[in-house]
């Protein structure tokens, strides 16, 4: 089986692949809906999340045998995973706190996670598939529903995400403590070559880590801070 070569032929075209898909997708939406029509948002979001939800589900089964047959192994308990559940909810109901979530965790956590991926086997090994097409479509998630279906970040939305984020990581760090888990990689780093190697040893680049996710949640929200100024100014006139 092929070793997995970061930032080889197979890793960046996958990674423009996906950069391609979430262009042509949200610009064909945007068209449609400037044309009065919904019909491709719908059809794209159903897909999208039906899709998420069976990949997920295959993934989760297909790593009982790697992890064993705890309880614990068929929880989406993982950043990822979690992110994969908040993908789904917002394309099936358009629900505004999921698609704030989504945004935030989509084009940060997941981005960096297929630009340092947890894998050591390329492709085709069905592992290695089904981590970039999962977080592939997550962070395709973000992009579509944020620029193309309109489902932009309200006022305070960095902050409010980055609270909820920490909350999450709280109880996750309980359950980590108690089970001897390592979900959101709390008690050690991955094994695979990450952006956590550089933030210092445990329990520092928890901290920094949690820094970093402050500051791009603040970039993140900087594309939509004059649409909101100018809305409020439209409504003073």
């Amino acid at each position: 089986m092929n070793a997995f070569h970061r930032f080889g032929l197979e890793h960046v075209a996958s990674l423009l692949l996906l950069a391609l898909i979430a262009l042509v997708a949200t610009g064909s939406i945007r068209r449609g809906r400037r044309a009065g029509s919904t019909r491709l948002e719908l059809a794209f979001r159903i897909a999208l999340g039906t899709f998420l939800a069976l990949g997920l589900a295959f993934a989760l089964w297909d790593s009982l045998p790697l992890r064993g047959h705890d309880w614990l192994d068929v929880l989406p308990l993982h950043f990822c995973d979690m992110a994969v559940l908040i993908a789904i909810l917002a394309l099936w109901t358009k629900n505004p706190l999921a698609s704030e979530i989504l945004y935030f965790w989509g084009l940060t956590g997941t981005l960096i996670a297929m630009l340092t991926p947890d894998v050591d086997r390329g492709f085709p090994d069905p592992h290695c598939v089904s981590f970039f097409a999962l977080h592939g479509m997550v962070a395709v998630s973000a992009v579509v529903l944020a620029f193309g279906s309109g489902l932009r970040p309200r006022p305070g939305a960095d902050l409010r995400v980055f609270l909820l984020t920490n909350a999450y990581a709280a109880v996750i760090a309980l359950i980590d403590l108690t089970a001897t888990e390592n979900y959101l990689y709390l008690r050690a780093k991955p094994s695979q070559p990450s952006l956590l190697d550089v933030m210092g040893p445990w329990p520092w680049y928890i901290l920094v880590a949690d820094v970093l996710a402050f500051v791009l949640f603040k970039v993140l929200m900087i594309p939509f801070l004059n649409r909101g100024a100018s809305l409020a100014h439209r409504r003073e006139s």
